[in-house]
Formats: C-alpha cells, structure tokens, sequence
C-alpha cells in the first residue's frame, strides 16, 4: 500500500512542477500533463484507499468508485470462497454473506500466482486469519446492547 502512496504523492509532485514551470514560462501551459499527472496521482489515491474497513457500526467496502456499508445487522456471515472477479488468477476472496441471502466479493484476496501485498493480495493464512477476525466481529456485535436486529 505504501507503493500506492507514492505513486500518488510522485504524480501531484510532477503535476505542481509542471504547473509552476509553464506558469513561469508565460506563453504555454501544459494544461494535458497537468491534467494527466493529477488523474494519476487522484487514481494512486483511490488505489491506495481501496480495502475493507470495520467499525462498530459494521463493514465498509471501500472500493476503485464507489463504496458501500453495511450494519452488522445486514450481516450474517463472511467465508472463504474462489474469486469471482479475478477468477482467471485462480485464488480466493473473502465474501460477505448478507441476512438477505445476497453475496459480496469483497477487496481482500489471495492467489498463489500473485505476491502477498496486504490490501491486495495475501498470503492464505492471513486472508483465513481476516475471515477469524471478521466472525469475532460479527459475533460481539450480536452480544452488544447498542446493535440489535
């Protein structure tokens, strides 16, 4: 996630430098590199966001465009199960089972052909690990007075 990081912080830094010295040149600005640069650095940004976040009031996909929550009431469990969006890599994802009978693929992934980058890929471990923590989650919600179905 860090690579994203400075992926970003490089493109808004070129972007102001290109700015500044067509600023500074007077006649041409290179308002197409400055609008190139500042995409990347928006799309490094969005990259580097991308996950799942928890929070007492429940699950947070995080993704490239859009993002969606739900209450742990809405939830009813999380599994392992193959990749539906990137099945050509032919790994794992993490799945939210919701009380509705309806299943998100979520951003937390593994894939023997990729390298374990956390928020990206991980190691099968971890991504079982995430799935423990994940229940245990769930399962305080259920036993806290402030959720309730």
């Amino acid at each position: 996630m860090a690579l994203f990081g400075c992926l970003a912080g490089l493109g808004a830094l070129f972007a102001l430098i290109v700015l500044a010295d067509s600023l500074k040149g007077g006649d041409e600005t290179h308002w197409v590199a400055v609008f190139v640069l500042l995409a990347w650095a928006t799309a490094a940004v969005r990259l580097y966001r991308m996950d799942l976040y928890v929070s007492t009031e429940g699950i947070r996909k995080r993704g490239f465009l859009h993002q969606t929550t739900w209450s742990w009431a809405a939830i009813h469990d999380f599994e392992v199960k193959p990749m539906a969006k990137l099945k050509l890599l032919g790994g794992d994802a993490v799945w939210i089972r919701l009380t509705n009978g309806a299943q998100i693929e979520t951003t937390l992934h593994h894939a023997e052909s990729m390298p374990a980058v956390r928020g990206m890929f991980m190691a099968e471990h971890e991504l079982h690990e995430v799935v423990h923590q994940l229940r245990g989650a769930l399962a305080r919600s259920r036993n806290s007075p402030r959720v309730r179905n």
